[in-house]
């Protein structure tokens, strides 16, 4: 059985571009490739993504030091986050 959906053309270039990249042989493939891999990605998250943008909310005056130092400077910030109360 199929179904037909309505995507943007934009979309559609994108998973005509994503199928020639996974050298996937249809649209369909493609699709069921990358809904796959989004599945697989989104179940390994156990992050509180709240907490993250708190967090990076916060971030403004570190922000202007290298890039090399984001998990650094996150675990800073972090750590200085839990003596707050909220």
């Amino acid at each position: 059985m199929s179904t037909t959906i309505r995507v943007s053309r934009e979309d559609k270039g994108r998973l005509t571009n994503l199928a020639k990249r996974l050298k996937a042989k249809s649209m369909a493939e493609a699709l069921r490739r990358a809904l796959a891999i989004a599945e697989e990605n989104d179940e390994r998250f156990q992050g509180n993504l709240a907490a993250l943008r708190k967090t990076l909310l916060y971030s403004g005056e570190r922000g202007r030091r290298t890039s090399e130092q984001v998990d650094e400077e996150l675990a800073k910030s972090l750590h200085a986050g839990e003596g707050r109360t909220s």
